[in-house]
C-alpha cells in the first residue's frame, strides 16, 4: 500500500487506515512525537496510549526521532535501527489529524517492522544504548521556560502523577510583537520576551509548568485555585508597565481553559486556551478570557463554513443584495452593494458570522471577486433601462489586497463587459486606505470613483483625508447614534467632518441612518447622500428593481 503524501484524516479515516496498515506490518500506529507518545485512535475518539518508545523496551525518547522530524519538515522519514539484535524498519510520515471539526492535531503514522538481524547487519548498524543528550533538551535557551516539547511531556506527566488535582491551561501572546523587531531590533524583542518570562514566574505557584512555545506565544499550566485571574491580572499590568516604559506599543491577551478532557492532547489544551484568547485578541480593554463550549461551536461553524465555500459559490447561493443612497430630495442616486448567503435549503447565513470566517480564511478575496462580477454584470444588464445611468458601490476588504491586484482584477472585469468606469465605484475602509496606501493609490490611479468607507471608525482619520485623493467620504454609522450625554459633542463634529469633506471637494455619504432626527441634522448639516434603514434595508436586486423602477 502506498502512503500519500500530506495526509489530512478525520479520526475514522485514521482509524481504518490503522486497520489497514496492521495487515501489512507488524506496527501501524498514530504518533504524537512533541508527547512522545502514542495515539488510541478509536473511531471517534483520540486519547492518549502508552508512551511511542515503549516498543523498543525504552524509558526515555529516542534521540533522532524520525517522527519529529517527519512532522516537522512535513516529509515522509525511514530509518534502520538495531536494538538487541532485532533489526527495525521505520516509516514515519506526517499528518493533519482533525480530532473534530475546529480541532487539528499534527501527529505522525508510523508503520515498522522487525525481525533477527543478519551476522552482516549487526557488524555495520550500531547498536543504541543510551540517546543523544541534546535532544532531549526540554527548555527554551533564550528564557529558559520548557521548549514545545519539554512542556508537553511535563504536562502529561502532571496528569498522570496527581490524578484527583484540577488544572487549567493559560495561553500568552504578545499582539503584534513583530512591531518590536522592525521598530527596533531583534535584541530589543529578546529583551521584552525575556521580561515577560520573568512577570510571568513571578506571578505563577511554585509548581506551575511555564513554556514559550514559540515566538511570543506562552503557556502555563498549573492547579487550579481561586487566586488564578487576580494573579493573571498582575502579570498583565506588569508585562505592560515593562513594555511600556520604553514606549513600545503593545498588548497581551491570555485564554483560560480549565481542562476538563485529561486524555486531550496538550496540544488541543492549548488550542482551546488560544481559542478564548482570539476572541478578545482585538479587544485593547480585556486582558484575559475563558473557554467555553460556546467557542468551540462558534469554530466548529466557523469550519463548516469554510469547507462548504466552494460549494456554496459554485451553487449560487450568494445574492447581491442592493441597499439605495437617495440625494437631499430622497430621490434614488446610487446604492451599495452587499452579499448574503442564502442556502439551497432557504436558511440565511449572517454575514456578521461568514464575512469575518472567510476574511479569517482568505477566502474573502474569491467572494469579493465573484460579487464584483456579478455586480458589473448587472450594471450591463441595466443599460437601455430606467437604471442605465445608475452608480453602485462594491465593497473591497483589507484582505483583498493581499490575494489580488485589485486595480488590475476590476479593469479586466471592466474591459470584460465594456462598461463605462464611472458606474462602478469602490469602497474601501479607513483601516485598508491607511494599510495599503500604494494599493488604494492604483485604484484611483485607474480612473475608479474610491469611497472612504468606515470614516471616523479607525485612528488616523485626519491623515487619511490628507494623503488619499478619494471623491466620496462615507460617514461611519456609529457617528450618527448621539446619546444623551453626547449628542451635543457628536452633532459639532458631525457638522466640521461633512464641512472639512466638502471644503476638500468629497461628496459626503451617512450610512446607518435610521430615524428622522438623524436625517434632519444630516440635511441642515449640508450632507450630499443618505443611506440607511430608515429608507430601506438592504433587499434583493429583483425587489429594488420594483420598488425604483418608477423612480
Amino acid at each position: 500500500m502506498v502512503i500519500m503524501e500530506a495526509m489530512d484524516l478525520t479520526l475514522q479515516q485514521a482509524a481504518d487506515l490503522l486497520d489497514a496498515y496492521r495487515k501489512e506490518h507488524k506496527l501501524a500506529r498514530i504518533v504524537d512525537p512533541d508527547e512522545c507518545r502514542e495515539l488510541d485512535i478509536a473511531k471517534g475518539s483520540c486519547q492518549y496510549g502508552q508512551p511511542c518508545h515503549a516498543v523498543w523496551g525504552s524509558n526515555h525518547r529516542c534521540s533522532n526521532c524520525i517522527s519529529y522530524q517527519a512532522c516537522h519538515t512535513d516529509k515522509e522519514r525511514r530509518k534502520q535501527e538495531l536494538r538487541n539484535r532485532q533489526l527495525f524498519e521505520i516509516t514515519s510520515r506526517p499528518v493533519n489529524l482533525h480530532v473534530d471539526a475546529a480541532t487539528t492535531l499534527v501527529a505522525s503514522l508510523e508503520l515498522i517492522d522487525w525481525r533477527e538481524a543478519t551476522p552482516a547487519e549487526v557488524a555495520s548498524i550500531p547498536e543504541k544504548d543510551n540517546d543523544n543528550a541534546d535532544f532531549l533538551n526540554q527548555h527554551d535557551t533564550l528564557t529558559g521556560l520548557f521548549n514545545k516539547e519539554g512542556f508537553s511531556r511535563a504536562v502529561r506527566a502532571a496528569l498522570a502523577a496527581q490524578p484527583d488535582t484540577d488544572f487549567t491551561m493559560v495561553s500568552i501572546n504578545l499582539r503584534k510583537f513583530h512591531m518590536i523587531n522592525d521598530l527596533y531590533s531583534m535584541e530589543k524583542g529578546n529583551e521584552v520576551l525575556v521580561s515577560v518570562a520573568e512577570s510571568i514566574r513571578k506571578r505563577c505557584h511554585a509548581g506551575a509548568l511555564i513554556a514559550r512555545l514559540f515566538g511570543d506565544h506562552f503557556a502555563v499550566f498549573e492547579p487550579t485555585d481561586e487566586t488564578l485571574e487576580a494573579r493573571l491580572q498582575e502579570f498583565l499590568d506588569e508585562a505592560l508597565f515593562v513594555i511600556e516604559e520604553d514606549d513600545i506599543p503593545l498588548h497581551i491577551h491570555a485564554g483560560i481553559y480549565s481542562v476538563v478532557d485529561r486524555g486531550l492532547p496538550v496540544a488541543i489544551m492549548i488550542d482551546r486556551a488560544d481559542m478564548a484568547r482570539k476572541e478578545i485578541e482585538n479587544d485593547y480593554n480585556i486582558g484575559s478570557a475563558h473557554y467555553t463550549k460556546k467557542l468551540w461551536e462558534t469554530a466548529i461553524n466557523k469550519q463548516e463554513m469554510v469547507n462548504r465555500f466552494t460549494d456554496a459559490l459554485a451553487q449560487d447561493e450568494f445574492h447581491l443584495y442592493l441597499q439605495p443612497q437617495l440625494d437631499r430630495e430622497e430621490k434614488l442616486a446610487a446604492a451599495e452593494v452587499l452579499v448574503r448567503w442564502i442556502k439551497g435549503d432557504g436558511s440565511i447565513v449572517s454575514p456578521g458570522a461568514f464575512i469575518p470566517c472567510f476574511e479569517e480564511s482568505g477566502q474573502i478575496a474569491q467572494l469579493d471577486r465573484f460579487v464584483w462580477e456579478k455586480t458589473v454584470q448587472l450594471l450591463k444588464s441595466w443599460e437601455g433601462t430606467s437604471f442605465s445611468n445608475l452608480a453602485l458601490s462594491i465593497n473591497v476588504s483589507p484582505k483583498d489586497f493581499l490575494y489580488l491586484d485589485v486595480a488590475k482584477t476590476l479593469q479586466e472585469l471592466i474591459e470584460k463587459y465594456g462598461l463605462p468606469m464611472e458606474k462602478l465605484r469602490v469602497e474601501i475602509t479607513e483601516s485598508a486606505v491607511v494599510s495599503q496606501s500604494k494599493m488604494v493609490d492604483d485604484i484611483i490611479d485607474a480612473g475608479f470613483h474610491v469611497e472612504i468607507d468606515d470614516f471616523g471608525k479607525g485612528y488616523s482619520s485626519l491623515n487619511t483625508l490628507r494623503n488619499i485623493r478619494a471623491k466620496t467620504l462615507k460617514l461611519d454609522m456609529f457617528f450618527l447614534r448621539f446619546s444623551d450625554e453626547t449628542k451635543t459633542r457628536g452633532r459639532v463634529i458631525v457638522d466640521h467632518v461633512i464641512h472639512m469633506g466638502k471644503t476638500l471637494g468629497m461628496q459626503i455619504v451617512a450610512e446607518g441612518v435610521e430615524t428622522e432626527f438623524q436625517k434632519n441634522h444630516l440635511l441642515k448639516a449640508d450632507c450630499d447622500y443618505l443611506q440607511g434603514f430608515l429608507f430601506s434595508p438592504p433587499i434583493p436586486v429583483e425587489a429594488f428593481v420594483k420598488k425604483y423602477a418608477a423612480c
